[in-house]
């Protein structure tokens, strides 16, 4: 098994992070002036689609002759959950609402 390089282990440290520090906290809750709980909803429920169909970028694909099968599956698994929160954050905002932590 080769080492993994310095680079490779901050990327891993800062994914790790980013996966784990949310989960210290409350989700946010999305608010928008005006809008029901349901409209909420199903706005969230349609920015999620959208963000799980959206096509990953070349940006988050690995190279495949560097990493082991094992490796580019999870930083795909991990990477595209990332891409995917981000969409979905972006899609909400484009629909007009601010996330707020409580």
């Amino acid at each position: 098994m080769d080492a993994m390089s310095p680079s490779r282990r901050a990327w891993l440290a800062i994914a790790v992070v980013a996966f784990l520090l949310p989960a210290c906290g409350s989700p946010p809750t999305w608010e928008k002036a005006g809008a029901t709980e349901t409209a909420v909803q199903n706005d969230s429920d349609d920015c999620r689609v959208k963000a799980r169909l959206a096509p990953l970028p070349e940006r988050y694909r690995g190279s495949p002759t560097s990493q082991s099968v094992t490796e580019r599956t999870l930083s795909r698994e991990e990477q595209r959950a990332m891409y995917e929160a981000d969409e979905f954050q972006k899609c909400m905002n484009a629909k007009g609402y601010t996330a707020a932590r409580r």
